[in-house]
């Protein structure tokens, strides 16, 4: 067939332009998702072969069967959403999607699922600046955006509008053969493999995003619907607080991405935590999170069900902590330097700080939490009531460790100076980080300091981070891994309980006591002590409270 020369509007093609109207290949749809489907399976999955080559060993047959079940499943995967007239834009943002995966997983071992594209929606626009390293742009160019144009310059080939129909049950026909073909050749070992290496299967890219993206539609679609139902309605502050002789001051420290193994108060050999070591203070250090990301611990550790039974429908089918203290006459506020509330706040005044906010900590772009210290000074001096105030820390999120703390604070000096890990040895990624715990340490003894100089207002702390953090182990960086598979480094975090002089006389508290019983409950602590030991700490009566969980039972004279 002979190709005009000119344009639809009929101007005459440039002789470049002729070349390129020439050279585009027509392709039928079926023809067209087997070849990115296999595209994706070469350049987005050296993860999943990697690992599956590690359990499986030498098996070449095995391998090569398991890789065409992968192949199988990211056909069928494509095929579900390429509808007749949506097959070359759907298969573009499949290569596009596999490319993002694919160097997250690969250079940093984080999987791409549902809780992942939560914190994806939930990202600021400077954890996302971050994230756009030249090695990453690269990647996406390469294996995402150039074939994505590939398969956008294809021309579909003329036929029947039935017989292009037709492709579409035939594509998904033909993933489901391949993909019941290669595991009924060695069925046990294959469904073994499913059922115990998930580590395995949720690499296979881009079937994991794909249907973490449906999970989270569907997620969304059911949680948008409901009204968080009240707690606690019984609850009413107890006989010590109303005998207190001064309004007290309840404050939480939300932490962020603070692993338990890197704080010196435990075990670790680095003195990462010099100040609060000179402070008194209760610590836990093997403390179990809800969660591996702030978008599931944060809510949890706010909820009364507990962390067996959290999940996104039940945190926003009931009211949370803060309510219950608001609804008992408290003054309840959120202060946040990270990504906000997530909706613990919903119902109570939420304060996001702004560059303009502290000159001083924002000086690099980014605020230090250091930012907070104002808004203390203000509260400890205008305090007239009962009071509960939830700090949310930026502390050690990553990649960018070097922006949580000021160039000026360097206890560990050869840290890595960027976000692109791959710049960077080792050892300064580990410093870095070791640099955000121990400015969270001075933070932390900072608020203590303030609140213990002054004496109208009786004050109490209770520090925990919401999740831990992979520093390379295991080939793995950051957080979020799926729960089920999550090192205890990202699960293993740090609590720190401090009383000031004037609440332990107020309450009546024995700091002896409480410190029995949290080296007794040593190694039994979860996120789950969070809502009860505020309770005690507040003096709050209600029957949602578990004098189990409270790690202040029993020290109350």
């Amino acid at each position: 067939m002979t190709l005009p020369e000119t344009d639809p509007a009929g101007r005459p093609r440039s002789r470049i332009a002729n070349l390129i109207v020439r050279g585009r290949p027509t392709l039928s749809p079926l023809t067209l998702k087997i070849v990115v489907a296999t595209f994706l399976l070469a350049t987005a999955n050296a993860t999943f072969f990697a690992r599956l080559n590690d359990y499986l060993g030498d098996r070449t047959l095995l391998v090569a069967l398991a890789g065409a079940l992968a192949w199988a499943s990211i056909l069928f995967s494509l095929s579900l959403f390429t509808l007749p007239s949506l097959v070359r834009p759907v298969l573009a943002l499949g290569l596009i999607l596999g490319a993002v995966a694919s160097h997250f997983q690969d250079r940093l071992g984080v999987v791409i699922d549902r809780d992942m594209l939560q914190n994806a929606v939930n990202t600021t626009g400077n954890e996302s600046r971050h994230l756009m390293t030249w090695d990453f742009l690269s990647h996406l160019v390469l294996f995402g955006l150039i074939p994505a144009g590939l398969v956008l310059w294809t021309r579909a080939k003329p036929m029947a509008w039935w017989k292009h129909a037709l492709h579409y049950p035939v594509a998904i026909a033909l993933s489901l053969a391949v993909f019941a073909g290669a595991i009924m050749t060695d069925y046990r070992t294959f469904s073994s493999m499913f059922r115990e290496q998930r580590e395995i299967t949720s690499s296979v890219l881009p079937l994991t995003p794909i249907a973490g993206a449906v999970r989270l539609a569907k997620q969304t679609l059911v949680t948008s619907t409901l009204v968080a139902e009240p707690i606690g309605q019984d609850a009413r502050k107890g006989a010590r607080l109303a005998a207190a002789g001064k309004p007290t001051l309840t404050l939480v420290v939300v932490g962020e991405t603070a692993r338990a193994q890197n704080w010196s108060l435990g075990t670790y050999d680095r003195p990462t935590n010099p100040e609060l070591a000179r402070r008194d203070i209760v610590y836990l250090d093997n403390v179990t999170s809800c969660g591996t990301s702030t978008a599931v611990s944060m809510p949890c550790m706010f909820a009364h069900y507990g962390m067996e039974n959290h999940s996104q429908t039940a945190s926003r089918s009931y009211q949370n902590l803060l309510d219950l203290f608001s609804q008992t006459g408290f003054d309840v506020q959120w202060f946040d330097n990270n990504t906000g509330s997530l909706g613990v706040a919903a119902r109570i005044p939420e304060t996001r700080f702004q560059l303009s906010d502290s000159p001083e900590a924002c000086a690099m772009g980014e605020c230090t939490d250091m930012v907070f210290l104002p808004t203390l000074d203000k509260l400890l001096s205008s305090i007239t009531k009962d009071t509960v105030i939830a700090y949310h820390q930026i502390g050690s999120h990553g990649p960018a460790y070097y922006m949580r703390y000021p160039e000026s604070f360097r206890p560990f000096p050869d840290d890595c100076r960027s976000s692109d890990f791959g710049k960077c040895r080792p050892e300064q990624i580990v410093n870095a980080y070791d640099n955000t715990i121990a400015y969270t340490d001075l933070f932390l003894a900072t608020l203590i300091d303030r609140m213990a100089a002054q004496d109208r207002v009786a004050a109490s702390m209770l520090y925990v981070s919401d999740h831990g953090e992979s520093l390379g182990e295991g080939g793995i960086y950051l957080h979020a891994a799926p729960y089920f598979m999550a090192p205890e480094v990202q699960t293993r975090v740090p609590m720190v309980l401090w009383t000031s002089p004037a609440y332990r006389a107020a309450m009546g508290l024995d700091q002896a006591c409480v410190k029995t019983r949290a080296a007794e409950r040593a190694g039994h602590v979860s996120h789950d002590a969070v809502f009860h030991t505020l309770l005690g700490l507040a003096d709050v009566e209600t029957a949602l409270h578990n004098p189990d969980l409270d790690l202040t039972t029993g020290c109350h004279g």
